[in-house]
Parts: C-alpha cells; sequence; structure tokens
C-alpha cells in the first residue's frame, strides 16, 4: 500500500498590471513635400543596414541534428525507474548482463514471497535479508563493497531529503536568516536520521524508491515510517482505541518537529509557523471528515 501525503490548499495569486502610455513631445518635424518632378528620396546607410538587420533577424535559426543533446537523451534514455536503477547499478558496480539478470530475478522472487501474516516492517527486514545473500552469492566481493558504499550515500541522502522537505514550508512562510536556516536544518537532519534508525537496514533495500528495481510494488518510506511510529499492532476491534492512539503518535511528531524551531526562532517567527502548520491540520481534518461523510453516505 502507499502512502499519500495531504497537499496544502494552494492560495490563488492576483495581479494587477498597469499601462503606461507615452505622449509625444516636442515640436513634430515638417512634412517632407516631394513634387512630381523631384526624384524620390535616397535611403541612407542607416536606413538601410536597419532594415537589414530587421529582415535577418526575423528569418527562423536553422536547427541542426545535435543542437539538443540532453533533451536527445531524455528521448533515447531509460523510460521506468527501473531501467534506469538498473543503469546506475550498472555503472556504480560494473555488473555484468548475466548479473543484471540475476539481480531482477532475485527480487522478483523475494517479492514473491511477500507474508501478509506478521507485521510489515518484520516482513520487510526478512526479504531484505535474504537478498542480501543473494547478492553476496551474485557480486563479487569488490562490487559488494561498491554496493555497500552506494547504499551509504542512499541512507545519507534520504536523511537530507527529509530534512529540507520539512524545512521548506517554514522558508516560504517566515523570514529566516542563513544562520537560522543552517541551524533548524541541523536539527531536522538529526530528527530524520533518528526516524531512519528505527527500520532495520534490510528493509530499506524492499523501499518503493529503492537502489534496486522494485517496480514500485513496495511501500513508501512514509509508509514504513507511520508504521514504526506506531509501535505495537494498533487493535482492529475498538477504532476508537485506535484512533486515540494515532492522536497521541501524532501530537508527539508535532512536538518533536515544533522542538526543531523552538529556541532558534523569534516569537513572531515561530507564531507564523505555528499558524501554518495550525492551518494544514485544520485541511487535513476537513478533508478527512468530508471522506467519512462520502463514505457513509454510499
Amino acid at each position: 500500500m502507499k502512502s499519500s501525503s495531504l497537499l496544502p490548499a494552494l492560495t490563488a495569486l492576483i495581479g494587477f498590471s498597469i499601462a503606461w502610455l507615452a505622449k509625444p513631445s516636442g515640436t513634430a518635424p515638417a512634412p517632407v513635400v516631394v513634387s512630381k518632378d523631384s526624384p524620390p528620396p535616397r535611403q541612407t546607410r542607416s536606413e538601410t543596414n536597419t532594415r537589414s538587420s530587421s529582415a535577418d533577424r526575423s528569418r527562423p535559426k536553422e536547427v541542426k541534428a545535435g543542437d539538443f543533446p540532453l533533451a536527445d537523451a531524455l528521448e533515447n534514455g531509460p523510460k521506468t525507474r527501473d531501467e534506469a536503477r538498473m543503469l546506475r547499478l550498472t555503472e556504480a558496480l560494473g555488473l555484468s548482463l548475466e548479473q543484471q539478470g540475476s539481480i531482477i530475478s532475485l527480487v522478483e522472487k523475494v517479492q514473491a514471497t511477500i507474508n501478509g501474516e506478521i507485521p510489515v516492517i518484520e516482513d520487510l527486514a526478512l526479504r531484505g535479508r535474504a537478498i542480501e545473500e543473494g547478492l553476496a552469492k551474485v557480486l563479487s566481493p569488490e562490487q559488494l563493497a561498491k554496493f555497500e558504499e552506494v547504499r551509504a550515500r542512499e541512507r545519507d541522502n534520504r536523511i537530507e531529503v527529509r530534512a529540507t522537505a520539512m524545512l521548506t514550508p517554514a522558508i516560504g512562510q517566515i523570514d529566516l536568516s542563513p544562520e537560522q536556516r543552517e541551524e533548524v536544518l541541523s536539527r531536522l537532519r538529526q530528527r530524520s536520521k533518528a526516524e531512519l534508525q528505527a527500520i532495520p537496514a534490510a528493509a530499506t533495500l524492499l523501499f518503493d524508491n529503492s537502489m534496486l528495481p522494485t517496480a514500485n510494488k513496495e511501500l513508501s518510506i512514509d509508509g514504513v515510517l507511520t508504521l514504526a511510529m506506531m509501535g505495537e499492532a494498533v487493535p482492529e476491534t475498538d477504532p476508537m482505541v485506535a484512533y486515540e492512539k494515532v492522536q497521541t503518535k501524532r501530537r508527539q511528531e508535532i512536538q518533536d518537529i515544533l522542538s526543531c524551531f523552538d529556541g532558534i526562532l523569534t516569537p513572531g517567527q515561530m507564531g507564523q509557523y505555528q499558524a501554518d502548520m495550525a492551518e494544514k491540520m485544520e485541511a487535513k481534518k476537513r478533508f478527512i471528515e468530508a471522506a467519512a461523510q462520502k463514505s457513509q453516505a454510499k
């Protein structure tokens, strides 16, 4: 299953355009009177050059093959994420065609062993370890070492992406100084790192955005983190208990996010951030209530 995030309502921007009218000033030049017998006025060199330049500018530029190499690469390159992932793995590890096929078969085989009887994170970890064992047989020791280097960069990139994603909305709402941005980002990185450490490393091999060709059949990182945040299983027989548990976890998450800004923002800046967060939460609440009413109506 894929997790989805609610996008905040966008505020429409109305622009006003002002037309400036320029009136001619000064004395108008006297008209040139040309008699029947007078020769036509000669064009000066500057007038001829001006008309020639205008004609040159209006002539379309000749398009040649190779003028758009990056656009051509896009059209001729991989068309799916899985193709691109295998291309990158082959580039980084020096994979042979046989190894590429073995990795694709390994992932497909492991994905077919999904176990819905155990917690999702536990299932991801078990299947991830199966992939690790399979890769150890497919790759050489040198390739396996390079693979671990790629995994380490991937973990660092996930931390940076999540931290930046939490900071970006604040930058759009609050007048932050460069020093404030870096301080908040440093705290958000630590928070993101702690979040990801709650997930077994082997399980990350089966994220939908994994470096491996998972065909986007697995959970997103947000979905896995939500399950990790929930901790023990939620009792399905009592909806109210489940609701209260989710609300408690959500308030803890809000507390953790606000603590990353607390002490760095001024009171006025903190008020801006809190108001923005409150509006988004209210919009999400209305969306959930409307969805529930629509579901009941059916």
